[in-house]
């Protein structure tokens, strides 16, 4: 009896979650040692060898997309951005064909979509990130850069999933970007009109300008864009030393993802521990950032902090934030109930060999309607110090369901949660008694103003 209330007690007063040994684990669904091109044609094979475009070695997966088309059945996406040359395309749908370094991947729509040399802008150039909408629309922001090239302008492309065509196409002005200085990384979509009831017209994407530090919103309706920066885009110069697997590399990235409620756009750069947000109405307006792209800087607010620094993140419908940090490696799960801190960081199981670097995440609905974590991790640190091995699994495409921890979530009033099912269980302890929270998950003490 008092040995189950102390194990109770400490379960209370534990700062993060503790799980069953029965819990779910992260499932890898795809992995390689190197990324396998594949071509629909011999003749597609030759043009990429002509071209010195079929070096995989050079190729870094960085994002992943899932359509559960009704039709189509389930595709995964992936990107393999132009770092440098070698990268014959760079948006895949991997197949279920295996060779000896892994899935093969074929280029989408198809092959002839892709700009190999910087010879075409009416083709796809580099692609760091998709998004994939309600509307059975993926959202492609070609950057126009390969390696330190800008062979053409950024632009965004709209593919209708339906029939793998291109639906609208919208080239940045000049005045939106600098060349080669702005990289446009991570697109998130928001849909006003969405199905069944909605025609899909009213949508605005917001892009991650990582390395010229600002934000660029997209109306559709407008057919018009425009540029947003603040200091919070910056990276912090002491959080730009990062320490991976005991792997140091330094990478001095700003705004590097994105993450939305509906309500407000958060976002952090890579160099630094802080999460932010802004009110979409804010940076919605586009008057307000015609003549002044640094207007209203109050607008923007610290949300809190992270226990370490992290590349992407996703919110799921209930507004939980999922990301991975980096030291420790931690998959890891902020619910805006309670305040942004370390201690409230909710840690979901996952081998660290696993998501050692997540570049890429998601949140889908699969046909069950239970939405789901996906992930793609890539080792950068290895990367970026020329340590990778091709004899070693790099690269992974990862998923984890979320009606679990979206239970425990929504049952989150006490200290100790326990969430069970026939053959998976769920406990959760938290650390705070301070359940009140503003919309913008952070407390008078742990919001700062700009």
């Amino acid at each position: 009896m008092w040995r189950a209330f102390f194990v109770t007690l400490i379960l209370a007063l534990t700062p993060h979650a503790i799980l069953s040994a029965k819990t779910r684990k992260v499932e890898v669904l795809y992995e390689w040692k190197q990324m396998v091109y594949g071509f629909a044609t011999e003749e597609d094979l030759q043009d990429a060898i002509d071209n010195d475009n079929l070096v995989p070695e050079n190729a870094t997966p960085i994002d992943v997309a899932v359509d559960y088309h009704s039709k189509k059945g389930k595709r995964v996406f992936t990107t393999t951005p132009r770092f440098t040359t070698g990268i014959p395309y760079t948006l895949a749908v991997v197949t279920d064909k295996t060779e000896e370094n892994g899935p093969v991947l074929m280029p989408y729509p198809d092959y002839s979509w892709h700009n190999s040399n910087g010879s075409s802008c009416e083709k796809i150039t580099s692609v760091f990130r998709v998004a994939i909408t309600e509307c059975n629309q993926m959202i492609v922001v070609d950057t126009g850069v390969i390696g330190d090239v800008q062979h053409c302008p950024p632009q965004l492309l709209v593919i209708d999933l339906n029939t793998d065509t291109l639906s609208h196409r919208y080239v940045f002005d000049p005045s939106i970007y600098v060349d080669v200085a702005s990289l446009f990384i991570a697109p998130i979509a928001i849909v006003s009109d969405p199905p069944p009831k909605g025609s899909c017209s009213k949508v605005k994407v917001y892009v991650a300008d990582v390395t010229f530090h600002g934000l660029v919103v997209y109306d559709s309706e407008l057919d018009a864009a425009w540029r947003v920066e603040n200091r919070f885009m910056y990276p912090d110069p002491d959080q730009g030393l990062h320490t991976i697997a005991d792997e140091k590399f330094i990478q001095m990235d700003g705004i590097f993802d994105l993450a939305s409620d509906g309500k407000k756009l958060y976002f952090h750069p890579l160099a630094s521990i802080n999460e932010y947000s802004v009110p979409l109405s804010v940076v919605n307006n586009r008057t307000v950032f015609e003549e002044n792209v640094e207007a209203v800087p109050y607008a923007f607010r610290r949300v809190g902090e992270r226990s370490s620094s992290c590349a992407a993140h996703a919110m799921d419908s209930q507004n939980n934030l999922y990301f991975v940090t980096f030291n420790p490696i931690k998959l890891t799960r902020w619910s805006p109930k309670k305040p942004y801190t370390p201690k409230n960081e909710l840690d979901i199981p996952a081998d660290p060999k696993l998501i050692e670097f997540v570049s890429g995440m998601k949140v889908h609905k699969n046909k069950a309607g239970i939405e789901e974590l996906w992930m793609t991790s890539n080792r950068f640190q290895k990367i970026s110090r020329g340590t990778l091995d091709f004899n070693e699994v790099n690269f992974r495409l990862l998923r984890r369901p979320l009606d679990d921890i979206q239970k425990v979530s929504n049952s989150d009033k006490s200290h100790s949660v326990s969430v069970s099912s026939s053959d998976e269980s769920h406990s959760e302890s938290g650390s705070s008694s301070d359940e009140s929270q503003s919309d913008s998950g952070s407390s008078s003490n742990e919001s700062q103003s700009d």
